[in-house]
């Protein structure tokens, strides 16, 4: 019999609760490659090819008010590689098992596939269509919402912001 992680972590760092300072430590560790690390950004990017085959980018973004883990995604960029999305969604279930739900047909259209694990934490494989670019996501459910919350309400507060400016011009 098969076990499982029943922990979802990257690079051996556990992910629920993760501290921006602490997923940081453990890719430099791992020999990620910084594009940018900003506090000032809710995302800090990355270049993964040396320790993912075929990755192209990692995005890891944080709850500003925390700076817990939110979500990471990676992202692999094809063209026209149907079959790419499939590969990726076996390489996951060699980990974690075969996927909570699956939609989409593997040789043409959109594609879904994600595993809810234990904590509120979910992993994603996807891809759109016509574009095969395949993204794998990992995500805090609960501190995803809290991060988009912000970025809404800091969007909102712009907007708001450049309409009274705007206003005063007429």
């Amino acid at each position: 019999m098969l076990l499982f992680p029943s922990t979802l972590e990257l690079f051996g760092q556990p992910l629920k609760n993760a501290t921006r300072t602490q997923l940081r430590d453990a890719l430099k560790k791992a020999g990620v490659q910084q594009k940018r690390e900003n506090d000032l950004y809710w995302v800090d990017e990355y270049n993964p090819g040396d320790v993912l085959e075929g990755a192209s980018g990692l995005s890891v973004g944080y709850v500003s008010a925390t700076n817990r883990f939110a979500f990471a995604e990676y992202t692999f960029s094809t063209f026209m590689d149907t079959g790419l999305v499939g590969k990726v969604i076996k390489m996951v279930s060699n980990k974690y098992g075969p996927p909570s739900s699956e939609q989409g047909d593997m040789g043409l259209g959109p594609v879904n596939a994600h595993w809810n694990l234990p904590q509120g934490m979910r992993i994603e494989v996807k891809r759109g269509w016509p574009d095969t670019t395949t993204y794998l996501d990992y995500k805090d459910i609960s501190a995803y919402q809290q991060m988009s919350a912000e970025i809404d309400k800091q969007k909102n507060a712009a907007e708001k912001q450049q309409q009274q400016s705007q206003n005063q011009a007429f």
